[in-house]
């Protein structure tokens, strides 16, 4: 089985959030498809910098490298991919958080979002 699951993040003046993530089978493997943010304050807000995006569905491994003004995040198509040593069960709130350039955590300056699409792929899908 296959499924792409559209995941939206909100940071209200923060580094991390969380979202609540169900899958109906065991998952061999995690493709971002897409992964876009953005800024609702003012444009040129001086965030002018990019941002990691990690979490713990992946492991801390990393979901995606975002510009952080949405005048110029312009990464819609993304090609990350996560393979677990095992399936694993993906039913519950996980934690993102953005990174820095130097890997210290990154607030957002307004009620920001970050939105993701991602394909989640069972034991028995080839993974695209």
């Amino acid at each position: 089985m296959k499924v792409n699951k559209l995941i939206s993040l909100r940071f209200n003046v923060a580094s991390q959030t969380t979202a609540n993530i169900n899958v109906n089978f065991p998952v061999k493997s995690i493709h971002v498809k897409a992964c876009a943010f953005t800024d609702y304050g003012a444009v040129g807000t001086g965030t002018q910098i990019y941002a990691s995006l990690v979490s713990d569905l992946t492991d801390g491994e990393p979901l995606g490298l975002l510009f952080l003004d949405s005048q110029y995040s312009s990464n819609l198509f993304c090609d990350v991919s996560f393979q677990p040593y095992k399936p694993k069960i993906i039913n519950g709130t996980y934690t993102f958080k953005l990174l820095q350039p130097n890997g210290t955590p990154y607030e957002t300056n307004t009620d920001d979002y970050v939105n993701l699409i991602l394909e989640f792929n069972g034991v028995d899908t080839t993974d695209t």
